[in-house]
């Protein structure tokens, strides 16, 4: 019976805790955790991984235009119908000499009916083809998928640290409205105890029913603001599964602080910082190697006016058969080789509007360059300009956070002694709550242009965590 008992004990402490596991799906999300969950969920993410493996795929297929190829045949062919043609009967002409001692010589005919080919052939073989000169064409197309590569994985990189920066963003998102929530919930607890203090000297007479009222109505009007924070944490929430690639249902908590991290990065030169962007931002260096194709692609434009050589070998074997009956040992073998020259003459303009084509992308790629460039010098200034705002506005709300409680700590002192009103309690607290409101703000905006200015800069990686 004891053992009944304690298997029973033992099915319950190990079984009902793993079943309820099954049933709840939470997840604690870091902000390192966060980004990792993005890069291998976010479907931006694989669109950029899969233009990669297609790049890679270009690049073998340029090679395969300057490779030699390699082609088997077998060909059958049944003559339903075998031609015939009637030609002269040369032997009767030649053997005229010899009709007076063969004078069944004289009924010879004059036309004879002759059969070309027999009724079922079959031909097999290989050829060997090889391009010998394509005027540019094949150096060309392999130099072009070996850039169009590199472009792809700077793409990738792009949208990495584009990822990397919107789920940072996100996530302090997330992570401001659950600090939010709490400063409205001091909030409401201050006023709650106000409104106790208060209704206590009513209750003694030391404090008049309008400010006891006064108290009632500050704190109804701060539960809708409580109400708000909390939906705008549920809809933060929400932005961050979704960029995470997260299933709806799932309940994720956020693990993080804000804190003021020194950042020397920030401390540069507004020129170094741009002349690092120039460097390091994946975006430029794709232009580099889309340009380096459009240049390429006017040299692939000119070969469609120059000769093409190629070489090409021919071994076969064919059998004649008026039966099904094919011997590999009866086959009559050939072997040739050619060298073909093509010689473009005239293609309807083709090649002439192909050649203005390239001409005028690779003058596009040059205009994009320098709109790149000039965007990213601007994008730059932008973001080093928001990262002195935020850092001087932080600095600044440490301060007032300070002199706030100092403030609310005095006028609750001096009401309690009746030196002053309710209406100054309520200033106080109301002051203190928009001071922490307006720190907590700060530090989010000092976070997310830290990361910012090294994500326009394209050295977003290795600071995840600071």
């Amino acid at each position: 019976m004891y053992n009944r008992k304690y298997l029973w004990v033992l099915i319950i402490t190990i079984i009902i805790p793993s079943l309820a596991g099954f049933t709840q799906d939470n997840l604690t999300l870091t902000l390192e955790k966060s980004v990792n969950y993005a890069l291998k969920n976010n479907p931006e993410i694989k669109m950029a991984e899969k233009e990669v493996r297609k790049a890679k795929a270009g690049r073998l297929e340029a090679w395969s235009n300057i490779l030699p190829r390699l082609n088997g045949s077998v060909n059958f062919q049944h003559a339903w119908d075998i031609q015939q043609q009637t030609i002269p009967n040369f032997l009767k002409p030649m053997l005229k000499p010899l009709e007076p001692y063969m004078p069944e010589l004289a009924l010879m005919p004059d036309y004879v009916t002759m059969s070309f080919g027999m009724r079922n052939t079959l031909f097999y073989g290989a050829t060997v083809s090889q391009p010998v000169f394509l005027g540019g064409a094949g150096i060309a197309g392999i130099q072009i998928a070996n850039s169009a590569k590199r472009a792809a994985e700077q793409n990738l990189e792009e949208t990495k640290q584009s990822l990397i920066y919107n789920t940072t963003n996100v996530f302090y998102a997330c992570l401001l409205s659950k600090e939010l929530v709490k400063v409205q919930e001091e909030a409401l607890a201050q006023t709650r105890a106000n409104l106790d203090n208060v209704t206590k000297k009513y209750n003694v007479g030391s404090a008049s029913g309008f400010d006891k009222m006064r108290a009632q109505v500050e704190l109804a009007n701060l539960k809708p603001e409580y109400i708000t924070a909390k939906n705008n944490h549920q809809s933060a929430q929400t932005m961050l599964k979704t960029v995470l690639g997260l299933k709806r249902d799932t309940k994720i908590e956020v693990d993080g602080e804000f804190k003021y991290v020194e950042d020397d990065f920030g401390n540069m030169a507004l020129d170094e910082l741009q002349k690092l962007a120039y460097e390091h931002r994946p975006l430029i260096k794709a232009l580099a190697d889309q340009k380096y194709i459009t240049k390429k692609g006017i040299k692939l434009a000119k070969s469609n006016f120059m000769p093409k050589l190629f070489f090409q070998t021919d071994y076969s074997f064919m059998l004649m058969k008026n039966d099904y009956k094919f011997r590999h040992a009866e086959a009559s073998k050939g072997f040739t080789s050619a060298l073909s020259l093509q010689i473009p003459l005239f293609h309807g303009f083709q090649s002439t509007a192909l050649y203005q084509k390239s001409r005028l992308d690779y003058k596009i790629i040059l205009d994009t360059e320098k709109q790149a460039f000039d965007g990213i010098a601007a994008e730059t200034e932008v973001a080093y300009n928001k990262f002195k705002e935020a850092k001087e506005k932080y600095f600044s709300a440490v301060q007032t956070v300070d002199l706030a409680k100092e403030a609310l700590r005095l006028a609750t002192m001096m009401y309690e002694e009746g030196v002053n009103t309710q209406l100054d309690v309520m200033g106080s607290q109301l002051a203190l709550t928009q001071a922490k409101l307006n720190y907590i703000n700060s530090i989010y905006e000092y976070q997310i242009s830290r990361y910012q200015l090294r994500k326009v800069v394209g050295m977003l990686k290795g600071v995840l965590g600071d």
